[in-house]
C-alpha cells in the first residue's frame, strides 16, 4: 500500500485538476499510480513529467530500445520494481525480452553507462568517451539529465511505497512465476536472471527484484 494518498481527480484542487486532465490528453489515460502520487505536491510533480520530454530526447540519439535498456539497467540496478516491470512491458510489447545474447556491444555500453549513474560512479572515463564518439557528446549529456529523472522515479516509486498499477502487478506476477519456474529446472532465466545474465543489474540484487514481486 502506497504510503502517501493515491488522489483521485476530485480531491485535488483546480491547479490540480488541471494537470490531471492535461496527463489524460497526453497519454489517453487516467493518472499512473506514480503520478497520482506526486500529484500531492504539484511542484514535484511537475518537475518529473520533464522526464517525457527528456525520454523522447534518449530516444532520438539511441533509438527506442536503446532508451529502453538505458531506463531498465538504471532501474533494476536501483530495484524499483514498477519502473521495471513498466519497461519489461514496453519490450513484451515490441515481442523482445532482455536476455544474454540479446544486447549488441553498443546496447552492452548504454546498459554500463545507466548502472553507473545509477550507482553515482563516474569512474569509466573510456565508457563515456565510446559514447560520445558514437552518439556525441549532447547525447552523453541528455543521457545524464534523463538519467537523473529515472533515478528520481525509482527514488519515488521506492521510497513512497507506490503500488504497482493493475497492469503491471499481472505482468509482474506472470513473470515471478516464469523465473520461479525457470529456476526450479535449473535453466536460470526469467526476468531476474535474464537481467543478471545480460549484465544489466548487479549481482544480488536481481533476486530480491522477483521476490518484490511477489508481494
Amino acid at each position: 500500500m502506497s504510503f502517501v494518498p493515491l488522489r483521485t481527480r476530485d480531491s485535488l484542487s483546480p491547479e490540480g485538476q488541471r494537470r490531471w486532465d492535461a496527463e489524460i490528453v497526453r497519454s489517453g489515460a487516467d493518472p499512473t499510480h506514480m503520478k497520482r502520487a506526486l500529484l500531492n505536491h504539484l511542484p514535484s510533480y511537475d518537475a518529473l513529467m520533464a522526464w517525457y520530454p527528456l525520454y523522447s530526447e534518449v530516444q532520438r540519439f539511441i533509438g527506442d530500445r536503446g532508451a529502453i535498456v538505458f531506463s531498465y539497467a538504471i532501474s533494476s540496478t536501483n530495484e524499483c520494481l514498477l519502473c521495471t516491470t513498466y519497461f519489461r512491458r514496453d519490450l513484451v510489447a515490441r515481442g523482445e525480452d532482455i536476455n544474454a545474447g540479446d544486447l549488441t556491444p553498443e546496447e552492452e555500453d548504454i546498459a554500463a553507462f545507466g548502472r553507473a549513474l545509477a550507482r553515482h560512479d563516474p569512474s569509466d572515463e573510456a565508457l563515456v568517451q565510446r559514447l560520445a564518439g558514437r552518439y556525441g557528446d549532447e547525447a552523453v549529456v541528455a543521457l545524464v539529465g534523463f538519467g537523473i529523472l529515472m533515478i528520481g522515479n525509482n527514488i519515488v516509486n521506492s521510497f513512497l511505497g507506490v503500488e504497482l498499477d493493475p497492469g503491471l502487478r499481472e505482468l509482474a506476477d506472470r513473470l515471478a512465476a516464469q523465473a520461479a519456474a525457470e529456476r526450479a529446472a535449473g535453466q536460470g532465466s526469467g526476468p531476474a536472471g535474464h537481467a543478471q545474465a545480460a549484465g544489466l543489474v548487479r549481482a544480488g540484487t536481481a533476486s530480491s527484484v522477483v521476490q518484490g514481486a511477489r508481494a
